[in-house]
This record gives C-alpha cells, structure tokens and sequence, in this order.
C-alpha cells in the first residue's frame, strides 16, 4: 500500500524568511512628538555599585578643643614623671656563662634528652633552663674551657649533630638534630 499524499491549504503556509532574520515589512516608526516620555527609572544594572548608607564615623570631624589641651597636658605630665624600669627575672649572663638557644626539640622529651646530653660535653658546669616554648630551649650554661663553647658543641654533644646558626659575646643559637634521625632512610 502507498501513502496518503495529503495537501496542505495554502493558508497554512509559513514565511520561513522572516523568521531566520531576512527583512520583511519594516514597521512603522513610532511618532516621539505623539508618545509621552515614559517616566520609569530605568532598570538596575547587576555592575553598578551597590548604593550604600553612609558609615558611621568614630572621629569627629571637627577636633574638640578642650581634649585637645587635656591631652597636651597629659603628655607634658608623663614626660615629667620618671619612673623605674620593670624589673624582669632575667639577666644577662654573668661571667663564665653563655645563652644556649637550641632548636628544634619538638616535645618535652626531646629537650630533656638534649640537656643530660649537654651535661656530658666537657667544660660545660650548670645548666639553667629559662624558658621551653613551640620547640625552642633557651639554657643559661656555665662554661669554662680554652675552646670556645661553639666549637666544642660542633665537635660533639653525644648522640646529636650541632650546627652553629649564630653566636655573640653572650648567646649561642644551634641547630640540633639526634644522629638516629640521619640514619632513617627519607
């Protein structure tokens, strides 16, 4: 069986070309002097900036005058009055005593490790602690010997590599880290 050929009327025959954009019929301009001007404020913009209340403000803008003499007057107070300086518990090193200052112990344990390791090394007398803090030791050691302090730490403080990172007149900072920790394969 064939099919049914069925015919379309020509009413329902579509123009295709004024759809795909083609130019048709233009329509009619619209007359300006005719239409009102339409008063709507025109639509908001997404990147406009966003309209905002004025920030409150913490200083006046205008100096106040009387605060401005008592503020003279208490600065004129303060530089008249001398007072002692705040008494801190440390000190600086005496004679025979240098600041150690060995980094990094990680925990308590380490630094308790490094501490009978530094009684061992001769010279070195009395050991201090000042303060343990985020893996920093700061030691007060009395030290006497012909070397200098640095280099008989560098030449060995059993079970530890030192490195000398910065020394003065009065405080040593080292590198420390245990020789097991070398031999571990990274």
């Amino acid at each position: 069986m064939g099919k049914d050929k069925k015919q379309k009327p020509e009413s329902d025959i579509v123009d295709l070309a004024g759809r795909i954009g083609a130019r048709g019929a233009t329509p009619p301009e619209p007359d300006l002097a005719t239409e009102k001007p339409s008063r709507e404020p025109p639509k908001d913009r997404h990147d406009a900036p966003i309209a905002l209340p004025p920030k409150p403000r913490l200083v006046a803008e205008k100096p106040d005058r009387d605060q401005g003499a008592l503020i003279r007057k208490a600065l004129a107070e303060e530089n008249e009055k001398v007072e002692p300086a705040i008494p801190s518990p440390r000190s600086a090193p005496g004679p025979g005593e240098v600041d150690l200052v060995a980094t990094p112990l990680p925990t308590p344990d380490d630094w308790h490790r490094f501490e009978l390791a530094l009684r061992k090394v001769s010279g070195v007398g009395q050991l201090r602690t000042e303060y343990y803090r985020h893996g920093v030791l700061k030691v007060r050691v009395s030290y006497q010997g012909q070397d200098r302090l640095a280099s008989v730490l560098r030449a060995g403080v059993p079970g530890y590599r030192v490195r000398v990172i910065g020394e003065d007149r009065a405080t040593l900072q080292i590198l420390v880290s245990a020789e097991a920790e070398e031999r571990r394969p990274s």
